[in-house]
């Protein structure tokens, strides 16, 4: 019986893995290093339905003006947060570039919109990196995005586990 219960709780482990978004804002403050409490949630999809979790997931949130200006001072002194236009690599990985990407997409769409002023997050989870130095050229993928668009105060947020 030990053994049964043993082998049902390693099982359980291995299948209920957590990520950002299945903590919610909390887990989405603590990834990007901001404070979402105040976010109204506009929109939020997840499809993390896959083989240990595989899958992704976009949230956009709005703030008010003056929600928005916290948020844009606090962005500027967090690491992994860097002033607009997205890098190269970064644009490929959101919004795709001669075929290639968009990589973090919704039903064979672009889940991220072109957004002119602002900030740009990025966060590989597999290297523990902020840099999308050759992400797109690897086989599997496991990254945070975010961008924040400083004119209409909405943080959009996205998630790729392959």
């Amino acid at each position: 019986m030990k053994k049964i219960l043993t082998a049902i709780f390693v099982v359980m482990l291995v299948f209920s893995g957590c990520s950002p978004i299945q903590d919610g804002l909390g887990g989405m403050s603590a990834v990007l290093g901001v404070d979402l409490s105040s976010a109204q949630i506009k929109k939020q999809l997840d499809d993390h339905g896959g083989f240990h979790g595989d899958g992704s997931s976009y949230w956009e949130l709005s703030f008010s003006a003056e929600e928005g200006a916290a948020l844009e001072k606090s962005i500027r002194q967090t690491e992994g947060w860097r002033a607009l236009p997205v890098s190269e690599e970064g644009e490929i990985l959101l919004y795709g570039n001669d075929g290639v990407g968009p990589y973090l997409k919704w039903k064979e769409q672009g889940m991220f919109p072109k957004v002119e002023t602002g900030y740009w997050f990025f966060y590989d989870r597999q290297t523990g990196s902020y840099e999308t130095t050759d992400v797109a050229s690897r086989g599997a993928y496991n990254f945070t995005a975010a961008l924040y668009d400083s004119q209409t105060y909405t943080l959009y947020y996205g998630e790729l586990d392959t």
